[in-house]
């Protein structure tokens, strides 16, 4: 069955979020503006006005599959051993918000999933698309601000800016989608019809990547080009035993390519090793060992955490006393405690294990997913970004769509 644009307002209004996130919103965004709420209603729109209450009352643990039921009732257990602890630690009203909210985004694959599991793979991957519309959107409002300054790549670092754009889950997750979609569209293309936006694709992929170069985004800039050699070596590799030809004219074309952008090349290598050397791995380890140092003054701490809106003396920003860790597990763990924390990783395990036996999840969304989320799991306070959990929403429905057409 064909679904057009016009004909299922699921995914129309969930691509229409992830743009208007692109082109107005921030991953930290100050407060609920108009550009959230409408990113809200997208949301809304798609999942459903009911589900959210049925989420919140519990009543979705008895509905649909067992691994949105067992991580409904995670996620509900979380939401309240949270706030009872951040209650009776005595922790500030905003504070608590700035956790919840954050939270509350961690349960839209369990909201999502069942309504995108229904969309046909065409559709779904035109939701892909406009998720990667969003991050060229934010990729473009950074390089405006920073005045196009492309000259400046390789020559000195670019600055975050004032709303931390490149930041976003989308900007990774563009890179590789664009950059895949970009390559088969040329490869399979036959005319102007398909090249066009096979080459639009590919100058999305190139912006994320050089706004990620010019500001040493050091691991997602490194993630993204391993995810996009590794969706295609397998392509390129067919292409090259069916006509060796080919082997010699992109090796050709690969020399000139590197030999135009040596000199940026060269100094993108250079500063991100001098990045490297400054600031090492920037403190990760020390601040997961603050955590523990402040979760092991007692038993309840340990095993439940300070609850939300929980501040440490945080050693990655000059020790001052934050509200947020630069990993999820270091963030969980004083939230929540070692419980706490074990129940996320059921509930990541379960939505894994809901991707590796469903046959439905395509490779490139799986390559192009990747970096985003081992940057929001490993190193970055990106796990908090709704972008983050919407680009898991994304695979989750492909993958759940899989388990359905078993049955």
């Amino acid at each position: 069955m064909r679904v057009g644009w016009a004909e299922d307002r699921r995914w129309v209004a969930l691509g229409l979020a992830f743009i208007a996130y692109g082109l107005g919103s921030a991953p930290a965004p100050p407060g609920i503006r108009l550009q959230e709420l409408l990113v809200f209603v997208g949301i809304a729109v798609c999942a459903g006005l009911a589900v959210p209450w049925r989420f919140l009352s519990g009543l979705a643990v008895a509905r649909g599959p067992a691994v949105l039921g067992i991580g409904s009732a995670i996620m509900v257990w979380l939401f309240w051993q949270g706030l009872v602890r951040g209650l009776w630690n005595g922790w500030g009203l905003t504070d608590m918000v700035r956790d919840i909210v954050p939270m509350m985004f961690l349960a839209l694959p369990l909201l999502l999933a069942p309504a995108l599991a229904h969309l046909p793979d065409r559709s779904a991957d035109r939701l892909a698309d406009a998720a990667a519309m969003g991050g060229v959107a934010l990729a473009m409002r950074w390089w405006l601000d920073a005045g196009m300054a492309l000259s400046a790549v390789g020559s000195a670092p670019l600055g975050e800016g004032r709303d931390y754009l490149l930041n976003s889950a989308l900007i990774p997750f563009a890179s590789v989608w664009l950059g895949l979609r970009g390559m088969d569209g040329l490869a399979m293309g036959t005319g102007w019809f398909r090249r066009v936006p096979a080459l639009l694709a590919l100058a999305g992929a190139a912006c994320c990547l050089l706004a990620q170069a010019a500001t040493l985004h050091r691991a997602g800039l490194g993630l993204s080009l391993l995810a996009l050699l590794a969706g295609l070596a397998l392509p390129l590799w067919r292409l090259v035993v069916r006509r060796p030809v080919w082997l010699v004219l992109g090796l050709f074309l690969l020399a000139l390519f590197l030999l135009v952008i040596r000199e940026p090349l060269a100094g993108v290598a250079g500063l991100l090793a001098d990045k490297t050397q400054a600031v090492g791995l920037n403190n990760r380890a020390d601040e997961f060992l603050a955590v523990l140092d402040q979760m092991g003054r007692s038993p309840v701490a340990f095993l439940f955490g300070d609850g939300w809106g929980a501040l440490v003396a945080n050693p990655a920003v000059g020790w001052w006393r934050v509200s947020y860790t630069h990993s999820a597990a270091s963030y969980f763990l004083l939230k929540l405690g070692a419980v706490g924390l074990a129940l996320v990783v059921i509930y990541a395990g379960l939505l894994a294990g809901l991707v590796v036996r469903s046959p439905a999840v395509p490779m490139r969304l799986l390559l192009a997913a990747t970096p985003s989320l081992l940057l929001g799991l490993l190193l970055h306070t990106s796990f908090k970004y709704i972008c983050f959990s919407m680009i898991i929403s994304l695979v989750a429905g492909r993958a759940l769509s899989g388990l359905y057409k078993r049955i």
